[in-house]
């Protein structure tokens, strides 16, 4: 006999409905997945195998059971379960769908389930969890099903709390975490398909879509009669605060408010095809959401339908329009002030952009109606920038900061002049006028040319001079004077709408444009959430569950407070003049640091440059200073070392190398590939003569400079914390002279492997010992030793800068201030580097474009004149001011941010040759 179910898969009363033919095929199919037969007294039968599905489960350790409603198994392991008692397992209370406790994680309240296994129901004996049988999952939550082990009755334990939607409590009920969890996907923003897969990557049990729906449902309508009771309580307080006490009898001007609207997917700027669209009235006092409407284009329930050519079945349809995307905001913006009107709230003032029609449709339904509209100063005044920008092509003289200049200036002009018309007016020709040195309609409270003639340069224009193209002062005039001067009213009376624009933002946390929820009712109870997280802060999630009969929740609460105190705590800052300054100083710093990249990167994203053949050379970053181990500094040891040269110069060969340490000492003579000088000769006592060296006309053994040189290194690895390399005068003469020759052999490498850095005694000295007449070591030696001895043999010379360094000189040991002068073991190889970089800085030094301490600084920091020629090639003049000016990783500017050098350094690399 076929099962009778109703159509949601529930046992029916009335309008019985036979099994499908899809079902009873899927169970024709099941049932023949025959690989066990069951025997017993009464009858043989077949039963499917459940290791195909299940391979984990162990062989005779499951009791196999049928269920015939269900035409499937239920699954029982035994095998760890030692029942000693005399009754038998009774199976018929036993779902199919049991799972056992090690299968997956559940939602448990352990309260609830505590309270419940005090005692057995029918013999009031305490039950044990290590006695059950398995849990039957509902969402993540479910019910456990324990044996008493004194009556083998089976108790069917909840894991949490309950309740029911109707007065009718019958079944489980329906578990409050699933209920809950529907509220978080709506708050977090996230769907069924996120939530689950965030659920399964903690394995714990999953919730059926389905029933998802039906939660979201039954949480969405108490979202939405919470935020429309948020909305009119909040409209009252507006209204209430409009009110005007006059000198007879109280009069209601209205309400002022602000009106934007979002949409689920991004325009294109040519096409606007969102299939839905949000407007929401925030009031001016309260700073809430007074009102909200949506439009919506779309529904899933009747696409289906339509695509299977039925009719659809009741249900609550989220399409509600039928034209264009751009159509929907005048359209709820006049249902919106309708809707007001008709609750006796009137709107006196409404800000809002000027990219719809809302207003004057509003005025044309309703002629009744005494509403203004005024503009919102952030897009007016981004409607002025693109329109400089638009320009900027066109004249040469319209660089990046004379639109910042003049941005500024109409922004301080409308400030300075809120509802004065003329005072508008005139700033707007004064804007212009004065920027090219003309000052009839210049302030005197403002215009520094008027406070002083003969001193006074622009502040914020190149070279603080005036603007000279009279075509661009032409094409301004015609920006500002002719469309903006007509419009000095509204210009005067700006307003803002900077709160819709946070409310959008929130709505698109929730409902994300990269998602589909116009098609159902999910969207509204999305922006709906939106509205209360705007109205009441994010308590409004511990006050919905409150609505709908559950636990508020503890942990619920403490996020929600803390949350609002971090909001409040934002605001608060962020309407303060520092933060205000703060806000505009990282912008500035982002806006600095993206320009300097994107010139030294060139063109690396555009319309089809893949295509073309772009530019492809980089100019290269800041070197960053290495720093110390610090931790490794106080461990170090101190190694001295020294060179013989056969000359003064940085190209010389080593002839000499000797180091010491406490503990060890290195020397060998180093045969060169290059004649020793008389002048090295005469300081060193060094010779060579034919395949001998002599040191004092007595013959030494020497090396090879790869054998030597292979030595060093092997010395300086044996040593068991990296050591410090200290030399006298090293800085300037012999880490060059390594350098040149480890790299000469590809050695270098390893050998900064195997120290911590450098450190140049020199420099020590003049810092401990200061007012000294002379610092070189003899003359050290002789001072704080008061002793003389045999100088520039390479091992002598070490032996005494050690003792130099390890001793006490004014009550300081001279060692414990080394720590200070460290520099990196990359610094010969940097220096090389920069020396080449400031060779091509030469024609502009000897021209005088550029002085040669700044062509020094910007040669340190890795930059060739070549660079700086590819920057305004890029860029212009814009460009080279971003690279010279980008700040370094130290926060310090990487060349110079002085006007007149940069200016002077661009008219040089584009002077007609």
């Amino acid at each position: 006999m076929s099962v009778v179910r109703n159509e949601r898969g529930k046992f029916a009363k009335n309008g019985q409905i036979q099994k499908t033919k899809r079902v009873e095929n899927l169970v024709y199919n099941r049932q023949n997945c025959v690989t066990q037969t069951v025997e017993d007294e009464d009858d043989i039968h077949v039963v499917p195998d459940i290791s195909i599905d299940h391979p984990y489960v162990k062989e005779n350790t499951t009791t196999n059971c049928f269920d015939p409603v269900f035409q499937n198994e239920i699954v029982i392991d035994l095998a760890e379960k030692d029942y000693n008692v005399d009754f038998d397992l009774d199976f018929t209370n036993i779902p199919s769908d049991l799972v056992d406790l090690s299968y997956c994680r559940f939602v448990v309240e352990l309260d609830v389930l505590a309270k419940q296994l005090q005692q057995c129901t029918k013999c009031c004996t305490s039950l044990h969890l290590h006695n059950s049988l398995g849990v039957r999952p509902l969402g993540l939550s479910g019910i456990l099903f324990v044996q008493c082990t004194e009556c083998g009755n089976i108790d069917r334990i909840k894991l949490g709390k309950t309740h029911y939607r109707t007065e009718v409590k019958r079944g489980n009920g329906i578990f409050d975490i699933n209920t809950k969890v529907a509220t978080e996907m709506i708050h977090a923003g996230i769907g069924e398909t996120q939530l689950n897969n965030l659920l399964a990557a903690m394995n714990i049990h999953c919730i059926n879509s389905k029933t998802l729906k039906e939660r979201e449902i039954e949480i969405g309508e108490i979202i939405e009669s919470n935020a429309e009771a948020s909305e009119k309580k909040f409209l009252l307080e507006e209204a209430v605060e409009a009110i005007t006490l006059n000198e007879d009898s109280q009069q209601q001007k209205g309400i002022h408010a602000s009106t934007d609207t979002c949409w689920q997917k991004k325009g294109s700027g040519r096409a606007y095809n969102s299939l839905s669209g949000v407007a929401s009235l925030i009031g001016q006092k309260t700073g809430k959401v007074l009102h909200h409407t949506m439009r919506s284009g779309d529904c899933r329930l009747c696409n289906i339908a339509n695509r299977k050519g039925e009719v659809p079945r009741k249900h609550k349809c989220s399409k509600n329009w039928t034209g264009s995307a751009k159509a929907m905001e005048p359209d709820m913006v006049v249902q919106m002030i309708r809707d007001l009107k008709e609750q006796n709230v009137p709107i006196s003032e409404l800000a809002g952009d000027d990219d719809s029609t809302g207003y004057n449709r509003a005025i044309k339904e309703m002629p009744d109606l005494h509403m203004d509209k005024t503009s919102d100063r952030n897009h007016v005044t981004k409607n002025i920038v693109n329109k400089l920008y638009s320009l900027k092509p066109k004249h040469k003289e319209l660089s990046v900061m004379v639109i910042n200049a003049i941005t500024r200036n109409f922004a301080y002009m409308v400030d300075q002049n809120k509802g004065n018309q003329a005072g508008i007016e005139n700033g707007l020709r004064a804007s212009i006028e004065h920027i090219f040195g003309e000052h009839a309609h210049c302030m005197q409270s403002w215009c520094g040319y008027l406070k002083d003639k003969t001193t006074y340069k622009h502040s914020s224009l190149p070279h603080g001079k005036d603007l000279k193209s009279l075509d661009l002062k032409s094409d301004l005039e015609k920006l500002f004077l002719d469309k903006l001067v007509p419009n000095s009213k509204k210009l005067a009376n700006l307003a803002s709408s900077q709160a819709n624009e946070s409310l959008n933002m929130t709505i698109a946390t929730k409902a994300p444009k990269y998602k589909h929820y116009s098609a159902s009712s999910s969207l509204s109870y999305r922006v709906s959430s939106a509205v209360l997280q705007k109205n009441e802060g994010y308590s409004y999630v511990s006050e919905v569950h409150e609505s709908s009969g559950l636990s508020p929740g503890a942990e619920t609460l403490k996020r929600s407070l803390k949350l609002n105190r971090k909001r409040d705590r934002k605001s608060t800052v962020s309407k303060t003049k520092e933060g205000k300054k703060q806000r505009l100083l990282l912008k500035k710093k982002r806006s600095s640091k993206n320009s300097g990249m994107e010139v030294r990167e060139g063109k690396t994203y555009e319309s089809e440059i893949g295509i073309e053949h772009p530019d492809q050379e980089e100019i290269p970053e800041v070197m960053e200073i290495d720093e110390v181990d610090k931790e490794a500094i106080t461990v170090a040891p101190l190694l001295v070392f020294d060179l013989e040269t056969t000359g003064l110069s940085r190209s010389s060969d080593i002839i000499q190398l000797a180091a010491y340490s406490k503990d060890s000492t290195f020397d060998t003579y180093i045969l060169p590939s290059q004649p020793i000088s008389k002048e090295a000769t005469n300081i060193t006592k060094i010779t060579v003569r034919g395949n001998n060296m002599l040191y004092n006309s007595n013959p030494v053994n020497f090396k090879y400079p790869h054998q030597a040189l292979t030595d060093f290194i092997t010395f300086l690895s044996e040593f068991s914390c990296k050591p410090i390399l200290v030399g006298h005068n090293i800085k300037r003469f012999d880490c060059h002279i390594l350098y040149n020759a480890l790299r000469f052999y590809n050695m270098y490498s390893e050998f900064c492997s195997h120290i911590i850095g450098f450190v140049d005694s020199l420099d020590v000295f003049k810092h401990v010992v200061p007012g000294l007449s002379s610092y070189s070591q003899t003359s050290l030696v002789e001072t704080l030793l008061d002793e003389t001895y045999a100088a520039h043999n390479a091992l002598e010379d070490t032996r005494l800068l050690f003792r130099l360094i390890t001793c006490t000189s004014q009550g300081n040991v001279i060692s414990d201030n080394i720590t200070g002068f460290i520099f990196s073991p990359n610094y010969p190889h940097n220096c090389h580097i920069q020396q080449d970089n400031l060779k091509t800085f030469s024609e502009a030094i000897n021209c005088k474009a550029v002085s040669k301490a700044t062509a020094l600084k910007a040669a340190h920091s890795n930059l060739r004149l070549s660079h700086l020629k590819l920057s305004i090639e890029r860029n212009g003049i814009d460009g080279l001011r971003a690279l010279l000016s980008e700040l370094t990783n130290q926060g310090k500017v990487r060349v110079t941010s002085c006007k007149k050098v940069i200016q002077k350094l661009y008219d040089f690399l584009t002077r007609e040759t």
